[in-house]
């Protein structure tokens, strides 16, 4: 696909990501700064619509509309349709309780997500806009497209995170809890409970990415994923085992159809979280006792670090768990940033996103362009 093909074919995903750098525009001037949570809400209503309205448009489309359409309102379908989290199908169950319509169901699990986005995002960002700009280049088109069930459980690690942040340990337990049972993979995050308080040192930044950056160029964790499948091989009926050694031998192919060009997307994220995190740095040392902006901070570096070690292999997306941290980083941070400092951020972003929203459309470009709506049936 060309690039004016994807300019004007997918132009309602251009017209949404104008709207967005308008309101960072906005929150950031002197006058329109005080309707920032207006703009915020917006944004939010503008994103829980294009996912929710969406039909035939998405990575996600056939799998999931067909578990809702031959799913069984009897206690018989916990058990029966193990190859989705019990969590997800009990969400499918109760909308299919009061109507048949997949596109309602749609909306139900878009609202699920972005709600719990704007609301966590009201309770930490100085700066929710810049927020918005960032998640919809960044995450939404590939991750929020291409998992209903993963984009809930993301959002709920946020949550989960940011109760740590408060040392509310039920509650970050509750989170994490809910996110597995919508995504098995969350089962990861039990390790953010060892991430300290204070930012990480640069020391120990540049140590950590050098160790795993040897680690991911050796491709040890893919070498133990396999050897552990096969040890497992007995076991091949439950579901776990299947998926795990599934994906240990279509781990590079299934990176690319979740992610789009392997290489390209490669060298994307890592460049551009090298640059963030030298902002972030900047921002972050300005005020150290800030424990929620901190604690956001290692999340993304765990990220990074998970990012290098994993390089090549499917699991890989599992760091977008941690990636997602940014988002809430940026939002409360921002605000410390210099006028020029701020300039040259959202010109990088800008010229980021566009690179970004080109690779997200080239996955399956049949599959996002044109943008369809239930309208449309």
């Amino acid at each position: 696909m060309s690039f004016t093909d994807s300019i004007f074919n997918g132009s309602i995903y251009w017209l949404i990501f104008i709207w967005l750098i308008c309101a960072v525009w906005l929150e950031s001037s002197k006058y329109f700064s005080k309707y920032k949570r207006l703009f915020s809400l917006i944004s939010a209503i503008i994103l829980f619509t294009f996912i929710g309205a969406r039909w035939e448009t998405g990575t996600d489309w056939d799998n999931y509309k067909f578990l809702f359409d031959s799913l069984k309102l009897d206690w018989g379908f916990i058990t029966s349709i193990y190859h989705f989290d019990i969590g997800y199908i009990l969400l499918n169950a109760g909308v299919k309780i009061f109507t048949d319509s997949y596109t309602v169901f749609l909306f139900v699990d878009s609202f699920c997500a972005i709600s719990l986005i704007y609301f966590l995002l009201q309770k930490t960002a100085k700066h929710p806009n810049i927020s918005w700009l960032l998640f919809y280049t960044n995450f939404m088109l590939i991750q929020f497209m291409g998992s209903n069930r993963r984009m809930i459980s993301m959002v709920l690690i946020l949550w989960m995170i940011y109760f740590l942040c408060k040392k509310y340990i039920t509650k970050s337990l509750i989170s994490l809890s809910i996110a597995f049972l919508f995504h098995r993979s969350s089962i990861i995050n039990l390790i953010l409970y060892l991430i300290p308080s204070n930012a990480f040192s640069a020391k120990t930044i540049i140590k950590s990415f050098s160790i795993c950056f040897i680690i991911g160029i050796l491709q040890l964790p893919e070498k133990f994923i396999q050897f552990i499948a096969g040890l497992l091989s007995f076991a091949l009926h439950v579901p776990l085992v299947e998926l795990l050694t599934f994906y240990s031998e279509n781990g590079e192919e299934h990176l690319v159809n979740a992610t789009g060009s392997l290489f390209l997307s490669t060298i994307l994220a890592l460049g551009k979280r090298i640059i963030f995190l030298i902002f972030y740095w900047r921002l972050i040392s300005r005020n150290k006792k800030d424990i929620i902006a901190n604690t956001f901070f290692n999340v993304y570096i765990l990220g990074i670090a998970g990012y290098l070690a994993l390089i090549g292999s499917f699991f890989q997306i599992i760091t977008s768990f941690w990636a997602l941290a940014e988002i809430i980083l940026i939002g409360r941070i921002y605000g410390q940033a210099r006028k020029n400092e701020k300039l040259i951020f959202c010109i990088f972003i800008i010229g980021f996103g566009i690179l970004q929203i080109m690779n997200a459309l080239n996955v399956y470009p049949e599959l996002y362009i044109p943008y369809k709506s239930f309208l449309c049936q």
